[in-house]
């Protein structure tokens, strides 16, 4: 598709118009749908500057919007059709938006193939048919369609109205939704979000292609269930992995997530052992729930990329520490230990009673004194045999030392992460103190500014490091294959 202007209008459209939009916001709750009113009272809340026409034959305005009776009715070029009326009518509704001149529709309605009934069937392959022949670009059905920010577009209640750079692709409406909320916590900002269900004319395919030309789009994630061309998808994720990371969710890996697939968008999930050839042959990161996609994202908007796999890790409790270090050795990093100069060095100001110095660096006396945590963070970050540095701050610990102390740890941590070596942190807190609180926000945002990616937990960050090193070794040995051949 690459840059396709008739299609980037679908995602900044001057106008929209909303089948299946009637009466009042109250009386369509009141019938317990999202539905088309819902989407006109939630353009509204964002604040969309476009021109929103209602579609009903009654021509009951909605909410303040003049409606009309068909799309071709409506007495401007419409960018986009929002469809929210009974699958039975869709063939009807997409020659009048044909005639009208409308090539972008998104069908949020349900009752097609994935309801398992032959007229689900005829109608997908009417659906098939009308879009061939009228180039028109269909999205879903059975989804829920798009989320954009810049264009203060939204088909979602209560999404981030933030702009930034990361794309999500998915199948599933209730994980787009879930993934964009989500990632607020974590300082993820989107993009464009595309819920694109049964994939009856378009598939992820499509919208990979989009977003490889999007100049807002850095990271493009994608939830799957099942793919029309699995030959195409791994050429183009292969291709555009090399200057976007590419993460990709496999949904249906199991039987049981197999057989429910059926029944959700209607694809056909492909097995474990074709996966598992699409992840070596592509480079894509493959994660797995809401937190992967987080960590990931996190990891390649703030990490530079580290020189190898070899792991220090620092922090205090010595179960911790060794549990961190199995969790790093299982996800294939390393943790050696410390020069014996570097021991040296670090064993003139760490009393050996309840420490370690050789890594794991069990040493919940240096999150008391700043001046002791700066002295070991330059050592460590110095040893030779140290790729990238993990900290495990327990900020009670450092607010022993005053409320002031935790600022200026974190100051200290952005100078070095800035000159030195990659870096990434897990932050704690278990008293509640509002004083610890306001100290961890104001972390959460100067950490990951300074190239310092914040996690939930250690293992959480082990995981995320080791696939990001995966991503990166991958490349060049692409890179290096290829100037070979």
């Amino acid at each position: 598709m690459s840059w396709d202007p008739g299609f980037e209008a679908a995602f900044h459209p001057k106008a929209i118009a909303i089948v299946g939009a009637s009466g009042s916001a109250a009386a369509a709750e009141q019938r317990g749908g999202h539905g088309g009113t819902m989407f006109v009272r939630t353009l509204k809340q964002l604040g969309y500057p476009g021109h929103i026409y209602p579609i009903n034959p009654k021509g009951q305005d909605v909410l303040g919007c003049k409606a009309y009776p068909t799309i071709s009715a409506v007495p401007e070029h419409v960018d986009l059709v929002i469809v929210s009326a009974s699958a039975r009518h869709v063939p009807a509704i997409l020659e009048d938006a044909a005639k009208a001149g409308a090539r972008n529709v998104h069908l949020y309605c349900s009752g097609f193939t994935e309801s398992g009934g032959e007229t689900g069937r005829q109608l997908d392959n009417k659906l098939k048919e009308i879009a061939r022949r009228e180039g028109l670009r269909v999205l879903g059905p059975n989804c829920m369609g798009l989320h954009v920010p810049a264009a203060r577009m939204s088909t979602w209640d209560f999404m981030p109205a933030e702009s930034g750079p990361v794309a999500f692709i998915s199948q599933s409406g209730g994980h787009a939704s879930f993934i964009t909320r989500y990632g607020r916590e974590f300082g993820i900002k989107f993009s464009k979000v595309v819920s694109y269900g049964n994939a009856t004319v378009m598939d992820c395919t499509d919208f990979l292609e989009y977003f490889a030309h999007d100049p807002e789009t850095r990271i493009i994630g994608q939830y799957i269930e099942g793919i029309k061309d699995g030959r195409k998808l791994t050429q183009m994720v292969r291709e555009i992995n090399r200057t976007k990371p590419v993460l990709v969710w496999k949904g249906g890996v199991t039987e049981a997530g197999a057989r429910a697939i059926s029944t959700h968008t209607g694809s056909l999930a492909g097995n474990k052992q074709v996966w598992e050839a699409f992840y070596k042959q592509t480079g894509a990161v493959r994660v797995s729930s809401a937190d992967e996609v987080a960590d990931m994202v996190i990891t390649f908007l703030h990490m530079k990329p580290p020189q190898g796999r070899r792991v220090a890790i620092i922090g205090g409790g010595g179960g911790n520490t060794v549990s961190a270090t199995d969790n790093c050795a299982r996800e294939g990093l390393e943790v050696p230990v410390l020069t014996l100069e570097t021991q040296k060095e670090l064993s003139k100001f760490v009393p050996p009673a309840g420490t370690s110095v050789r890594n794991p660096l069990d040493m919940g006396i240096v999150l008391r004194d700043v001046d002791l945590f700066l002295r070991t963070m330059e050592l460590v970050n110095a040893d030779p045999t140290i790729d990238v540095v993990i900290v495990d701050i327990f900020l009670d610990l450092v607010k022993e030392a005053g409320e002031e102390k935790i600022d200026e740890m974190g100051r200290m941590m952005c100078e070095l992460a800035r000159r030195g070596k990659p870096m990434a942190a897990t932050l704690y807190t278990f008293g509640g103190d509002p004083a610890i609180r306001a100290e961890r926000a104001k972390l959460n945002k100067m950490l990951p500014e300074a190239g310092i990616p914040i996690y939930r937990s250690l293992p959480r960050a082990a995981r995320a490091i080791a696939k990001f090193m995966d991503y990166h070794d991958f490349q060049r040995d692409l890179t290096k294959w290829e100037g070979i051949s």
